[in-house]
Formats: structure tokens, C-alpha cells, sequence
């Protein structure tokens, strides 16, 4: 598996800051340079690394070096001379060295080696997730952000087209035309869309501040000048196929790829609690040196010490110790297998879901726009017919409160058709590539 590499740098953050247009790969790659939680999950990963260096040192000798220096008062009474009392002051000093090497314990060591390995591919998966989740966020957030400005310019048009008819109404009231409750009823219609906008600008706002949260922005929220870029008319043809997709999730995905690493994580460690119940055999040697001064009834005089050996250990007994900890092992081992099912049948699930919901909205989409396209037709019609006296203002308000809702409808279903193949990615591990 590839390691996560990942340079924290705010160079990538502002690149879109040129154009003054955010796109969703700019978001995404903000958010992959600069979220706190990328930098976390890379400290668990050498976290991890270090407990396998760990586990390796214990291939290797250990040397240690010891010294001391101790300074002696005594005062003894020896049971061949009960008559008398002997007192004396000296020192004593020297040092020494040993090395150990253990050579077999059980294959415990190998077994500990590699769990250590697991456990650092299940922390690169973790990484991994971590990136896939944070992309996932960063996405719907954006599309949330997208569909409040796409509000927002729908309503503009709403608020701008009956502020249009309140003049004209207005002219026409006072040239005696139509009743003053035509004008009272534009003016009202342009509040009713004034207040909409209020409503959508707070959405957009928030969604904003979500994407600032995510990107890590210093000031904790997007440039005023800087706005997203537009939905494209035209709409993704792709047609995924649920079985395709589990496939590619199954040996993608990564929080389900780390539930395998921390199963075979596990497996080596119930060789590790085998491992213990063996014995263990190790060289072990020693070279040392004292020296005594200051013995009054003896010359001053030096030891020199030196061995090698072969040493073994077997804990014929541990009070049941070592069984549990297989027993635990093999507990967790069978709980991540249940796990790692269930998973399974969540990602196959949320799959064809995904799949159903971006059909469905791809097909509403095209009726939508269909309807758009015809209620501006209609509501063109009417006012003209309403300007020449022939149709009522009640028909004009209905016709344009139809566009209205058609084209925001149509601009939800096109929005959540590009989000929902965008969150198919995010559950089969696409949207890592």
C-alpha cells in the first residue's frame, strides 16, 4: 500500500485566490494540505513505525555499562576473635560490561514483528479514511454552498422581475389603467422574494463557513471576493454498476482494508501469547573490574571478571496467563471478522442506494428542465396577455411563482444528480484517486 504523503504547506490554499472563482478541486486540496486532522492521522503512522522499530531491536545484542564508587565505614566483630572489635574505612570502585542476546523465544519475536507491520497498514489505512472522510465533507459542503447560490441568483431574478412589473404597474395606475392592488400585489412579491433571499444568503453563509472550517482558513471564513463557481449545465453520463462498484469498494476502501490489517495484527499476536508459553534461550557475557583502597590489613587489590554463557528460561507456569491472552486474541480476531461483514453489507447497501438516488435525479433533472423551459413560455405568454389587459394579475403571479419553483427545483435535482456520484465515490474509495 502507498504511504500517505502529504506536504503542509498554504501555497496550494491560495492558488484559487487568482481567479476569484473556488472550484471543488481547489477545496479538496486545500482541505488535504491544511485540516489538522491530516496531520494527526500522520503522527499515528509514525507512532505506529516506532513501535515496529521497537519490535525489531529485539533481534539485536544489548550492551550495558556499569560503574560504581562506594565509600565503606565498618566496625565488625568476627566470631574468631570475640575478644576484640575491628574497625576500617576503604573505598571501593570498578566498572564492567554485559551483553545479552536473546536467540529463541518461541518465534514470539517474529510474530511481534509483524504485528508491529499490521499495525502500521492499518494506521496508513486509517490515513487513508481519514482523507476519504474529510473529502466527503469538503464535497457536500461545497454542493450545499453551490445549491444557496444557485437559490440566491434564482430569487435575484424572481425579486428583479416583479420589482420590473411594480413599475410598470405603478405607470399604469396612475394613467388609470389598472387598480392600485396591482401595484400593492408586485411590491408584496418583491418582499416575499427580498425575504427568501435573507434565508438564502444565511445558508450560503454557513455553508461557507463550514468550507472555511474545513480548508483551516486563517481567518475562519472565505474572501468576500472570492465566489464558487457555477454548476455546468451539462450532466455526468456516467452509469455505474453496483456490482463494479462493491468490487473496486472491497479492495479500495479504506476503512474496511484497515479492519483486514487489524485482523492480521491480531492473528500475530495470538503467535506472540503462544510464543510465551515456549522457552526462551540467550548468550549472555560479562567482563568486570574492582578495586579496593584504604584496607587497612590487607594491600590494596584489584578483581578482574570475565564470562560467557548460555541461558535459559521457561515459565513452566504463569498461572493461566498466557492461554487468556489467546483467548482475548482470538475474541478480538473473531469480533473484526463480524465487523468487517457488516461493513460488507453497509458499503453494498449505501452502493445501490447511491446508485437508485443519482438515476433518479438524472431522470428528474431532465423533466425538470423540460418544465423550466415550457413555464417560461407560459409565464412570457401571460404577461403579455396581462400587459394587454386580457389576462388577470392572479394568473401572472401563479405562472411566475411556477417558474420560480421549477427552475430552483431543476437546479436541485441537477445538484444533488453531481452529489450523489460524488458520494458513491466517497463509499467505494473512488474519490481518493
Amino acid at each position: 500500500m502507498k504511504k500517505l504523503l502529504i506536504t503542509i504547506t498554504l501555497l496550494p490554499l491560495f492558488l484559487w485566490a487568482e481567479t476569484q472563482t473556488l472550484r471543488l478541486e481547489d477545496v479538496r486540496e486545500a482541505v488535504l494540505a491544511n485540516n489538522p486532522s491530516i496531520g494527526e492521522s500522520l503522527e499515528r503512522i509514525l507512532s505506529a513505525e516506532a513501535v515496529l522499530k521497537q519490535a525489531k531491536s529485539v533481534y539485536l545484542p544489548t550492551l550495558a555499562l556499569r560503574g560504581n564508587y562506594t565509600a565503606f565505614d565498618t566496625s565488625t566483630h568476627p566470631e574468631v576473635d570475640i575478644e576484640h572489635r575491628y574497625s576500617d574505612s576503604f573505598t571501593e570502585y570498578g566498572g564492567g560490561v554485559q551483553a545479552n542476546w536473546l536467540l529463541f523465544e518461541g518465534f514470539a519475536r517474529k510474530a511481534r514483528k509483524l504485528s508491529a507491520s499490521y499495525n502500521v497498514e492499518r494506521w496508513e489505512w486509517v490515513a487513508d479514511d481519514t482523507r476519504r472522510l474529510l473529502l466527503l465533507s469538503a464535497t457536500v459542503t461545497f454542493r450545499q454552498a453551490q445549491l444557496a447560490a444557485e437559490n440566491i441568483r434564482v430569487l435575484r431574478q424572481d425579486e428583479a422581475f416583479n420589482r420590473s412589473l411594480e413599475r410598470d404597474a405603478r405607470k399604469r395606475f396612475q394613467a388609470g389603467a389598472v387598480p392600485e392592488s396591482d401595484v400593492f400585489n408586485f411590491a408584496i412579491r418583491v418582499l416575499q422574494a427580498e425575504s427568501a433571499l435573507f434565508q438564502a444568503r444565511l445558508e450560503y453563509k454557513i455553508a461557507c463557513t463550514v468550507l472555511a472550517e474545513l480548508m483551516a482558513l486563517p481567518e475562519g471564513q472565505l474572501p468576500e471576493d472570492v465566489s464558487l463557481v457555477t454548476v455546468d449545465d451539462a450532466l455526468s453520463e456516467r452509469e455505474p454498476r453496483a456490482d463494479s462498484e462493491l468490487a473496486y469498494a472491497l479492495t479500495h476502501r479504506p476503512d474496511y482494508q484497515a479492519i483486514e490489517a487489524g485482523w492480521q495484527a491480531l492473528a500475530q499476536q495470538v503467535k506472540v501469547s503462544k510464543g510465551g508459553m515456549m522457552p526462551k534461550v540467550g548468550l549472555v557475557g560479562d567482563i568486570s573490574y574492582y578495586e579496593n583502597e584504604g584496607v587497612a590489613n590487607a594491600d590494596n587489590f584489584g578483581e578482574y571478571i570475565s564470562f560467557v554463557g548460555v541461558g535459559l528460561q521457561w515459565d513452566l507456569y504463569a498461572g493461566g496467563r498466557h492461554r487468556a491472552e489467546v483467548t482475548e486474541a482470538e475474541s478480538e480476531m473473531r469480533a473484526l471478522a463480524a465487523q468487517k461483514e457488516a461493513l460488507k453489507l453497509s458499503i453494498r447497501s449505501a452502493i445501490q442506494q447511491r446508485i437508485d438516488e443519482a438515476r433518479t435525479a438524472g431522470a428528474v433533472y431532465e423533466k425538470q428542465k423540460q418544465i423550466f423551459d415550457l413555464s417560461i413560455k407560459v409565464r412570457d405568454s401571460v404577461k403579455k396577455s396581462y400587459e394587454a389587459g386580457v389576462a388577470p394579475i392572479t394568473r401572472l403571479n401563479e405562472v411566475q411563482t411556477d417558474s420560480t419553483r421549477t427552475e430552483g427545483a431543476m437546479v436541485a435535482s441537477q445538484i444533488q444528480r453531481l452529489l450523489t456520484l460524488e458520494m458513491l465515490d466517497a463509499e467505494t474509495g473512488r474519490i481518493l484517486e
